[in-house]
């Protein structure tokens, strides 16, 4: 696994000397990061001894030079950080990157913060190294994603975007909900500005989605339609006085309430045949449109009813879509990872 470098994808000027920058900085930062900690170990009693012991040549040189004068080593290295960071700043509100010129150094705060040199601080100049290299990496010039470290960047890189952003989303449906839930004009904004508006297209839609329905549910059951009249005829009949002196009419009755049925069979079949054709006739569109008209317009007839259905409504599509945000997509990909490695 090793990195890939994509130089062609440079554009000479900026991103040519941008890039030689951050592998200077980068360079730089791993080099003062690791006079630190191996600064740090050396100031252990037991690790001083073993040096004066071992090599007191360089024991001795390091005491002197280095170890006792650090502060100042590393206040040249601040140095270096706070010019690169002043000429970035300066590249920044050229190329207006950000909206307003003073952005940039409360986005990059771990970078100012690392240049203060406290132990406490100094670490926070790990922060810069990734953020060099997560930057690299998203313009394309570097592709870290085959290095372990890579694939380890990225993913926790990816899991605190999304932490991050869940948290913000979900703060802001929250105070959504808390608006509606308090009568805010949000709810009277969703149905003036959002529904009414759009009541027309709703109409059409209904419209044309009744008469498919109509016309495919005619279809299928037209026959069972036919048999169901047939057995209403005969029922009817069967539970009135003429009915049933007419069945006890010698042959010419069962005949009578045969024919009876047929009729009622068809005239109901030929009647739901016409309605049908009516309804899914596009001559009679503009009716069956002022039809469902009338009903949305009684529907919202009763305004507390309605508001009452508006705000609960959209306070349950609000807590789906907080519940969806809330899923930990990082995990599931883990677990899917997981499944694929043992599978």
């Amino acid at each position: 696994m090793k990195v890939r470098i994509h130089p062609e994808k440079l554009r000479p000027g900026w991103d040519t000397l941008g890039f030689a920058l951050d592998l200077i900085m980068i360079t730089l930062v791993i080099v003062n990061l690791g006079l630190i900690i191996f600064d740090w170990i050396f100031a252990v009693p037991v690790i001083q001894d073993l040096f004066e012991q071992y090599t007191p040549g360089f024991f001795r040189l390091y005491y002197d030079s280095i170890h006792t004068h650090f502060l100042y080593y590393d206040l040249a290295f601040v140095a270096v950080y706070l010019t690169e960071f002043t000429f970035r700043w300066g590249v920044a509100i050229y190329r207006q990157t950000h909206h307003r010129w003073f952005f940039f150094p409360f986005i990059h705060w771990y970078d100012l913060l690392g240049c203060i040199p406290v132990a406490g601080f100094r670490w926070l100049r790990i922060l810069r190294v990734l953020s060099l290299l997560i930057r690299l990496q998203r313009m394309g010039i570097v592709d870290l994603r085959e290095t372990y470290l890579g694939k380890t960047l990225i993913k926790y890189y990816n899991i605190v975007l999304e932490e991050l952003s869940d948290r913000i989303v979900t703060n802001v449906l929250e105070g959504v909900q808390r608006q509606v839930r308090t009568g805010n004009p949000l709810v009277h904004r969703i149905e003036n500005d959002v529904l009414a508006p759009r009541k027309q297209p709703l109409v059409d839609y209904l419209a044309q989605r009744m008469a498919e329905s109509v016309r495919e549910t005619h279809e299928r059951y037209r026959v069972e339609l036919g048999q169901y009249l047939f057995y209403l005829s005969d029922e009817a009949i069967a539970r009135t006085e003429a009915g049933a002196r007419l069945a006890a009419m010698p042959v010419a009755g069962p005949r009578a309430i045969a024919l009876i049925g047929e009729t009622v069979r068809e005239l109901g079949t030929a009647l739901t045949d016409q309605l049908v054709d009516d309804i899914t006739n596009p001559d009679y569109r503009e009716r069956l449109d002022e039809l469902l008209t009338m009903v949305i317009t009684q529907a919202g007839g009763d305004r507390a009813e309605l508001n009452d259905l508006v705000q609960s409504t959209t306070l349950d599509v609000l807590e789906q879509v907080k519940a969806e945000v809330n899923v930990k997509q990082w995990k599931l990909a883990e677990e899917a990872e997981r499944a694929a490695q043992s599978g």
